[in-house]
């Protein structure tokens, strides 16, 4: 027992932690790894990508099971279909690596750095009148069983949605 405690502190004092020196920088580069790290897993959450993730993490736990009992022949395999499993792996995630491209482009990196939200500025909101038209027209289709798309352009331009529609540009009202 005494030789394990002998032990132990030989490697404590091997890895001796008053070496390191810490700068700003090293700070600075956690945070922002940090933020990456939480902003992806964010992004995955709330993504199709999630249960993708999953049958990958449980992948790995099996190739981790092989490389421990040393399974020599799925260790070969693996290694083999790597080069194409990451090729794979962009055509599978390609809507969710491009939806989030989109969402990169669209960000405002102070609003998102710090957590506030100003709201919109009240020239960019709706008026109570578009809003109350837009509800009437709504429980009016309702009650004909009527079925429609209603698309309202905020920060995004619609341009792929509206290319095969007709364009009425005119005033919001329910009997549009």
């Amino acid at each position: 027992m005494e030789q394990l405690g002998i032990s132990i502190e030989k490697y404590l004092s091997f890895i001796s932690i008053s070496d390191i020196k810490i700068r700003w920088t090293d700070i600075v580069e956690i945070m922002i790894i940090s933020f990456l790290v939480y902003e992806v897993m964010v992004w995955i959450k709330n993504t199709r990508a999630w249960s993708l993730l999953k049958g990958i993490i449980i992948i790995l736990v099996f190739i981790f099971v092989a490389a421990l009992f040393r399974m020599n022949t799925i260790l070969w395999i693996v290694q083999n279909v790597m080069n194409i499993a990451v090729i794979a792996g962009v055509i599978v995630f390609q809507p969710e690596l491009r939806q989030a491209l989109e969402q990169l482009g669209r960000k405002k990196f102070l609003t998102t750095i710090l957590p506030f939200d100003p709201g919109k500025n009240t020239e960019e909101r709706f008026s109570d009148k578009t809003i109350d038209e837009i509800i009437k027209a709504c429980f009016e289709m309702g009650k004909a069983k009527t079925g429609a798309l209603i698309v309202m352009q905020q920060s995004d331009r619609l341009d792929d949605y509206t290319r095969t529609g007709i364009p009425l540009d005119s005033l919001i009202s329910s009997q549009l």
